[in-house]
Formats: C-alpha cells, sequence, structure tokens
C-alpha cells in the first residue's frame, strides 16, 4: 500500500466532510467514527452550537470549521492541512433539484485541486451511469464528471435508496398504521442502504486509497422487494402491514413530475448493485440489512420522527 494509505489507517491525517450538517448527516458521521476515522473537520455555514447536530458532532471532538460552498476564500481555508475528503452532498436534501449543485460542485473541484488532496470520495447517485435521463441523477452524474476531469483522484459512490427515507413524515405514519403505499410493483427488487453505511464505507475506501481511488461503485446493503419490505415492517410493528401499489399518476396530479419520473424509471429500471457481492467480497461487516436498520433505528416507536436519526 502507498504511503498515503499507511498514514490513513494509522489515522494521523484529517478527513473533511462536506454536506454532513443536515437531516441524517450525522449518522454519515457516526459511520466514519466506527471505522475508526476519528480526525475530522466538518464545514458548516454557521457554528451555532445551538443547533443540535452541530453541538453532537463538536462533543464528539469533530472540528467545526465556518465555510460557504459559495464561497472559494471560505473553502481554500478549510481545505488547509486536509488529505481526503468525503462529500455527501453540494446541496441541500429537499423535493427539487438544486442547480447550484452543480456550481458548486465547480467550485469545490478546484479548490480540491489547489490543496492537493489525495483522495475524493463523492456520494452520487445509482444509475448515475446508465442515462437514466431523471434530472437528479443525471445532475449527480455531471458532478462525477466535473471532479474527473478537474484529475482529482476519486472513488464514486453511487448510493441507492436511502432507507431513512422511509422515515420521512409523507411515508411512515401510514406504515405504522398498517398500510404501505409505494408506487413500485410488489416482486419489484428494491436496492436500499442507510446513511451511516455511507460514512462506513466512504472511511473504509478513505482507509484503502490505492485499491478504491478510480473506482465507481453503486453501493446497497440489502435488495427487497416492496412485498418483503411489508414484511419486515410487520416484524419491526408486531402489526400486519400491507403493501399497496398506489398509482403513479397521482403525483402527476400533485404537481410532482420529477417523483412521478423517478417512480417510473424505479419501476421500468432501477438500481443495479450486486448487494451479494459487496457483502460478501467488497465490504463484509459494514452493510446494515433493512431488517437491522428498523431495529437499530426503533422503527415502532411513534414518538420518533425523521429528526430523531
Amino acid at each position: 500500500m502507498s504511503n498515503l494509505g499507511d498514514r490513513t489507517e494509522l489515522n494521523t491525517d484529517k478527513v473533511l466532510l462536506i454536506g454532513v450538517t443536515g437531516g441524517t448527516g450525522g449518522n454519515v458521521v457516526k459511520g466514519f467514527f466506527q471505522q475508526g476515522v476519528t480526525n475530522l473537520r466538518v464545514i458548516t455555514r454557521e457554528i451555532d452550537l445551538n443547533r443540535p447536530t452541530l453541538a453532537k458532532l463538536n462533543d464528539a471532538g469533530v472540528e467545526l470549521v465556518k465555510a460557504n460552498l459559495d464561497d472559494e476564500a471560505s473553502l481554500i481555508t478549510a481545505f488547509a492541512g486536509i488529505s481526503a475528503v468525503y462529500c455527501h452532498a453540494t446541496s441541500a436534501d429537499s423535493t427539487k433539484i438544486d442547480p447550484l449543485e452543480v456550481e458548486r460542485a465547480r467550485r469545490v473541484a478546484q479548490v480540491t485541486k489547489l490543496a492537493d488532496i489525495k483522495h475524493f470520495v463523492y456520494n452520487s447517485a445509482g444509475g448515475a451511469d446508465r442515462n437514466s435521463g431523471i434530472p437528479r441523477i443525471e445532475q449527480k452524474y455531471q458532478v462525477e464528471k466535473i471532479l474527473k476531469e478537474a484529475g482529482l483522484p476519486t472513488t464514486m459512490l453511487r448510493a441507492c435508496l436511502f432507507m431513512e427515507e422511509f422515515w420521512k413524515k409523507y411515508t411512515r405514519p401510514s406504515i405504522l398504521k398498517g398500510s404501505f403505499p409505494f408506487s413500485i410493483q410488489p416482486d419489484k427488487p428494491l436496492h436500499l442502504i442507510t446513511t451511516k453505511d455511507m460514512g462506513r464505507v466512504a472511511a473504509y475506501v478513505i482507509k484503502h486509497p490505492t485499491k478504491y481511488i478510480g473506482q465507481e461503485i453503486e453501493l446497497a446493503g440489502d435488495v427487497l422487494t416492496p412485498l418483503a419490505m411489508a414484511e419486515a415492517f410487520s416484524q419491526a410493528q408486531g402489526m400486519k402491514v400491507v403493501h399497496k401499489e398506489t398509482p403513479a399518476w397521482i403525483f402527476l396530479l400533485l404537481l410532482q413530475r420529477e417523483l412521478f419520473d423517478l417512480i417510473q424509471w424505479y419501476r421500468k429500471e432501477g438500481y443495479q448493485a450486486d448487494v451479494q457481492r459487496l457483502r460478501e467480497e467488497e465490504f463484509p461487516g459494514l452493510l446494515t440489512t433493512f431488517r437491522e436498520f428498523l431495529a437499530e433505528t426503533n422503527w415502532a416507536n411513534a414518538e420518533l420522527t425523521y429528526e430523531s436519526l
């Protein structure tokens, strides 16, 4: 292994995390910690320790640095003394794609090049390499190309559907009542990954740069049909949960064309991660099954919310 690999294995180099202060980003950090990568710096627009997510990071010994992806000067400061980067996102998690995601990626790529970063790991999207036609996925692929064209030593972790999505307020309440409305065929395999596992795998990849620089990996920890997911929900809740294949056109009535197109892609194409190989050969012990995820997050506790994750 290269000298960089040896240093990272010993956990002496600082790793910069981008896009982990909102939503379930804290779980990404937990994943790094579980892999023994604890010398971390996190970018945040404001260092406000009244924000629970930032307070937890600070208490865990993570270095917080004030920087803005729209401000190159602040990024140059944030990248000082960094050997590797994990970029979870360059825009907020929202129902509509953010055109600034690409512009920010260009800025981050420039600063990364200037800082002579030895390894850049990017949380991309499953299917990014397959001409999906889905704007959200295509935009991730555009970011991939920007990073590559900058000549950066990259690893693309192309995430499949985050299990945490089922915790959101438009999904979980109905499931807790016994109905799993999901616009995917009951027997269509769906590939799933947790945000914590993104952190685990990213940390592992950073610790083994020689093997993973230049790699593009579609990443999932489990693959289940909606029927099998309903069974997992039933077991976790101790009550029968039934999958109901809701018609996708409902999203057109709700003026959610992007979501409609994504669901159609799930129905016709979908993810293609080789879960068995990933679990048994590539990342053994690092990937969570859906049933494990439901147990670990205490899914059945109705008092918990997405923010509790």
